[in-house]
């Protein structure tokens, strides 16, 4: 049985949500800005901004010059935090499956509560009619079998409608496509791309993806798989409790063991890292193994006591990897997840604490202060490749 699932947005979030509680504001062209900072970017813009020439990421002082009449907005990041909790509310009153996406967006799986509502399109429609009725904003929303098409799907829906995309029909719907509607395609890809005259979805199920792999490396391969309109990610509702979630989907369904590991390896060291920034320590972690035939498998293991050093974490997790590791079918994507945080120890070392543990806890602060610095991949590793 296919999967139904839901991408509801509010298109140029900010500005809709101003407009909102301003409805003076409607037809003007307007920006979300910070006009007090030399070096200011344009944070969202209307539909008659962008008529004339404003993007997202432009500097607000080139705007300006395009637009003699534009309007800029302050951001208000507590407004558009009480917005995203009242679309929620809406969403979740059809399913609790839901996801928050990022600038008034959401995905739903609808998939068990459809004969409650009378199916997919229906919950598409309802929740787009309330979300317009009580709150005063216009949503579009896509629907299809996965995240990656309803999302796109999503994007190509007029406001007050809703795009549906069939089961079977994934990669004809995305063939006609810009490249660029694509998860994978960031500013660089993007660049390159067109450099190779890729410019249409279709044109990249058109080659081998080993021609792919070969231009792109892996993400070649993840390119491809999109382009196919494939994705196998779980909406994913919030946790009540407090974690930290890595996940990769690996290019290339793999049971080379060292790969794996290599992988496995980043995305702990990843994860300690940013949980070391946040001034924190954990003692619990999970690891989600997702096959090439879609089975899963999951384990969970715990430290005596709270530590963020990738020595102390690394064994632990590369172990519990081989315990549930246990099929011969090829791996399709890992995820971490650590939970049950403390405040780190290491910040509070005392005259005796054991030498070689304070040499790498050294160690580990200098390498974290160098990727805030220079990027979390100035520094790695040399087994994280």
């Amino acid at each position: 049985m296919h999967r139904s699932i839901v991408f509801l947005q509010i298109p140029s979030f900010p500005i809709a949500v101003e407009r909102a509680c301003r409805p003076k504001l409607v037809g003007r062209p307007l920006v979300v800005a910070s006009p007090d900072s030399a070096r200011a970017l344009v944070q969202a813009a209307s539909p008659e901004a962008r008529q004339a020439g404003i993007r997202s990421g432009m500097r607000l002082n080139e705007a300006v010059k395009l637009c003699r009449d534009l309007k800029v907005l302050y951001p208000n990041p507590p407004l558009y935090a009480r917005a995203e909790a009242a679309i929620l509310q809406v969403l979740n009153r059809y399913t609790p499956c839901v996801e928050p996406g990022r600038y008034g967006a959401a995905y739903l799986d609808v998939t068990s509560t459809m004969r409650l509502f009378g199916g997919a399109g229906s919950i598409a429609f309802k929740a787009e009619r309330e979300i317009r009725q009580e709150l005063r904003l216009i949503p579009s929303a896509g629907l299809a079998i996965n995240k990656l098409v309803s999302a796109v799907a999503g994007q190509q829906s007029p406001p007050c409608e809703f795009v549906e995309v069939q089961a079977g029909e994934e990669r004809s719907f995305l063939a006609p496509l810009k490249v660029q509607l694509l998860p994978a395609v960031d500013r660089s890809t993007f660049v390159k791309l067109c450099e190779l005259n890729f410019r249409l979805i279709r044109q990249l199920t058109d080659v081998s993806p080993l021609h792919l792999e070969l231009a792109f490396g892996r993400r070649g391969l993840v390119l491809y798989r999109q382009a196919q309109g494939e994705d196998y990610s779980p909406v994913c509702p919030p946790s009540a409790v407090p974690h930290l979630t890595r996940r990769i989907e690996l290019a290339e369904d793999s049971n080379d063991l060292e790969i794996l590991k290599a992988e496995l390896f980043h995305l702990i060291e990843e994860s300690l890292s940013e949980i070391r920034r946040k001034g924190r320590s954990t003692r619990k972690l999970q690891i989600d193994l997702l096959y090439s035939d879609l089975k899963t498998a999951r384990g969970t293991r715990r430290l005596r006591r709270h530590s963020s050093q990738l020595s102390r974490w690394y064994s632990e997790a590369e172990a519990l990897f081989l315990q549930i590791l246990t099929r011969r079918i090829r791996v399709r994507a890992i995820e971490v997840r650590f939970e049950d945080f403390a405040a780190d120890p290491s910040a509070q070392l005392g005259l005796f604490e054991d030498n070689m543990e304070a040499k790498e806890i050294q160690l580990t602060t200098a390498l974290d202060n160098l990727r805030d610095r220079f990027g979390k991949n100035a520094v790695r590793y040399a087994r994280a490749g």
